[in-house]
């Protein structure tokens, strides 16, 4: 694993975190032997697997970025991990979370999504900020352009319901959350959080109402 980097307001970088080394050939040995174990056991019985989300934060910085490290090799890390889980998960349904790529790189980006095309496999992400703009500039536009064409998931995760809606200046509402979620990324599925108060005083008498 290597570190993921922020910054102090004077610039001292801090870790925020760990990531798995998924360009690393080795690792990725491991890991694709791991989920072939997995579909072995589980294909057809879960309903879905993802991996996890595009996003790394290193910091093109001596000493802060990995040295064996480069966008290329990422890029080709994350789609060859993709093709593994597609192929053996051959009944439940697989997707990548892709949100951002390393050094902001949006035709990386496209790449993975464009790749998904190809293989037909399921895309997503965490996070359903509603018309966040980051967001709206990176994965968003390509959940919505390939929804219809493979399945489509994106996380309710703890703090979404804490942002404005930038369309109506005001705190989203779990409401606002399942309107963007259904009406401009087009999802098939939701994976809501259980955050309080809002999963009990909103989430479950939302998903009740739809129920009926």
């Amino acid at each position: 694993q290597n570190a993921q980097y922020g910054f102090k307001y004077d610039g001292t970088p801090i870790i925020e975190g760990w990531v798995a080394r998924r360009w690393d050939p080795a690792v990725a040995q491991r890991f694709h032997k791991l989920l072939e174990k997995l579909a072995g056991q589980f294909d057809g019985k879960i309903e879905g697997i993802n991996l996890p989300e595009t996003a790394v934060d290193f910091p093109n910085r001596k000493g802060l970025l990995p040295e064996d490290f480069s966008n290329s090799y990422y890029l080709s890390a994350i789609q060859n991990n993709m093709l593994v889980l597609k192929t053996n998960f051959k009944k439940s349904i697989s997707l990548q979370y892709a949100n951002f790529m390393p050094g902001d790189s949006k035709e990386d980006l496209k790449a993975v999504y464009d790749y998904a095309r190809k293989i037909k496999m399921g895309m997503g992400g965490p996070d359903i900020k509603v018309y966040r703009k980051a967001q709206m500039e990176n994965s968003y536009p390509l959940i919505r352009d390939i929804s219809g064409m493979v399945k489509t998931g994106v996380a309710v995760q703890d703090g979404n319901a804490d942002t404005i809606n930038p369309m109506t200046n005001k705190k989203v509402t779990i409401t606002d959350i399942f309107n963007f979620a259904k009406n401009y990324l087009q999802l098939d599925y939701i994976f809501w959080g259980n955050q309080e108060p809002f999963y009990s005083g909103e989430v479950l008498p939302l998903l009740i109402l739809l129920k009926k």
